[in-house]
């Protein structure tokens, strides 16, 4: 056998090899997240820093699958999550960054008005931008160093043994069925992913559905598995402008699944942000400013959407996943979605919201 006749044997097996060789990388859901590139530097500072801290008001399971999923990426980054109510959220770090003691590298909050707060604070960094803002909604930065994690529709939720085939698919069906909707909860208005959901709605609507639904029929609570819970168990027979993390814990229990379903709001249809920056006192800001990198990237949005969350990325559909924002606007329809901005007009109407909802539900 001749050199030449070598050469062209070999030339089959090598680009064989090659492709063998590139297929670890092809089976990530985003190349670029596994891969240095531009974020050298930032991953070079990571490995010298002492873990991620977040404190947010995500639910722990939801958020643990999105968490998971970035130490894939990025192993050596160990990450500690605080489940808060939005009020600590802001508080603690504020008093831990004056004491100048460890606090959290990234917060993650639905309360626009205390985004709102903390951007005059000065809490977040406002020099940053995640990668690939370009390729979201116009809504995803809503100051600088703020921005938009998660575009999370309020949805209904409902016992399918108690209700059968009466599937609530809009708040006015509620409040127009009181024989069938005799009992139902949702969010007090003092709960601020609350507050968001019905402030949304009321744009779009008015009060005239809400006042017809009453303090009778209403039964008030400040979190998604209280009223999960009153569902289930047949206290309520459905739960309206509820938070869309629901769906994760639905799905991921084979008992409720047999309970409870759930739908998008046709008649008015809330989107309530919830936001997340990287903090100014962040003891570990190489480490946060990757995971705000990698959460806008095509694999954290798989995360998300798999975490219960919505995937808002106008150029990548997740994989065998419908909790994004393509899917409500395909299924409500574009024009009775409202999205509840971090305002100062959504800040000042919170006092007289909020005395009048408490005039409707006591």
């Amino acid at each position: 056998m001749t050199m030449s006749t070598v050469r062209r044997a070999l030339v089959p097996v090598l680009a064989l090899a090659m492709l063998v060789a590139a297929a670890p990388a092809a089976a990530r859901t985003d190349v670029s997240s596994a891969s240095p590139g531009p974020l050298r530097p930032l991953i070079a500072a990571s490995k010298k820093e002492s873990g991620l801290v977040f404190y947010g008001n995500p639910p722990s399971a939801n958020w643990k699958v999105v968490t998971d999923r970035f130490q894939y990426y990025y192993p050596w980054i160990k990450t500690t999550s605080y489940d808060l109510d939005n009020n600590v959220i802001f508080s603690k770090y504020a008093s831990e960054a004056a004491q100048k003691i460890r606090t959290a590298d990234v917060l993650v909050s639905s309360a626009g008005n205390l985004w709102v707060y903390a951007t005059r604070q000065g809490y977040l960094d406002k020099t940053f931008v995640p990668n690939d803002l370009g390729k979201y909604p116009s809504f995803v930065q809503q100051y600088k160093g703020v921005f938009v994690l998660s575009p999370d529709p309020a949805i209904n939720v409902y016992n399918k043994l108690l209700l059968k085939d009466k599937v609530p698919t809009s708040v006015t069906a509620i409040a127009n069925d009181p024989a069938t909707y005799s009992k139902v909860t949702g969010y007090t208005v003092d709960n601020l992913f609350g507050y968001t959901g019905i402030w949304g709605y009321v744009q779009k609507k008015g009060w005239g559905t809400l006042q017809t639904i009453g303090k009778d029929r209403m039964r008030a609570t400040t979190g998604v598995s209280s009223q999960l819970q009153l569902v289930s168990q047949g206290g309520a027979v459905a739960a309206f402008l509820t938070s869309p993390t629901a769906r994760f814990t639905i799905a991921n229990s084979p008992s409720l699944q047999n309970i409870l379903g759930w739908t998008y709001i046709m008649d008015a249809q809330p989107l309530i942000p919830r936001g997340i920056g990287v903090t100014t006192k962040a003891s570990s800001p190489a480490s946060a400013k990757l995971f705000l990198h990698w959460v806008y990237s095509k694999a954290g949005q798989q995360a998300l959407c798999d975490g219960g969350f919505t995937a808002s990325r106008t150029d990548y559909t997740p994989k065998n996943c419908l909790n994004t924002l393509a899917e409500v606007y395909k299924r409500v329809g574009k024009e009775n979605v409202v999205f509840s901005p971090f305002s100062q007009k959504f800040v000042n109407d919170y006092p007289r919201f909020k005395v009048r909802w408490h005039g409707i539900f006591g």
